[in-house]
């Protein structure tokens, strides 16, 4: 089942003015690294504001796969399964698609199983199995 929201996913312009903005609001930047993904290279730093984590990119790991490019602004939720498979499936199930197939991404913030979806409404959401984890809890 799914058991929490972990991280929301946002694109930016710049995400040095982004960061710039986040230090001045007193938000924590956890990570600040590159994640290899399908062959290329995404800066993902991970930001903690409030109660949640925060994703920036200037462009998503799954954009590509996309009939279009993303706007700016939160472009995915990212929510915790301890059922990864089950709740995979119940989505398919319920109308979601998959945007790629399920993969195992491993970085900073440890290794995930990770599902990128499309709900029916059109907004994009990611199912993760948390496998290590390196960040703190919120």
């Amino acid at each position: 089942m799914l058991t929490g929201l972990w991280t929301i996913g946002i694109k930016v312009p710049d995400l040095e003015q982004e960061l710039a903005f986040h230090r001045q609001m007193g938000n924590e930047i956890v990570l600040d690294e590159t994640l290899e993904f399908d062959g290329e290279s995404f800066r993902i730093p991970l930001v903690k504001m409030g109660d949640k984590y925060l994703h920036l990119a200037e462009k998503m790991v799954y954009e590509r796969l996309l009939d279009e490019a993303l706007p700016f602004g939160v472009t995915h939720l990212v929510y915790i399964s301890n059922r990864f498979e089950d709740d995979v499936a119940k989505a398919i199930a319920s109308g979601a698609v998959a945007i790629r197939e399920v993969a195992e991404v491993s970085a900073g913030f440890g290794e995930r199983k990770v599902a990128f979806m499309r709900a029916p409404g059109g907004w994009i959401f990611e199912v993760i199995q948390i496998k290590r984890n390196l960040v703190p809890e919120v």
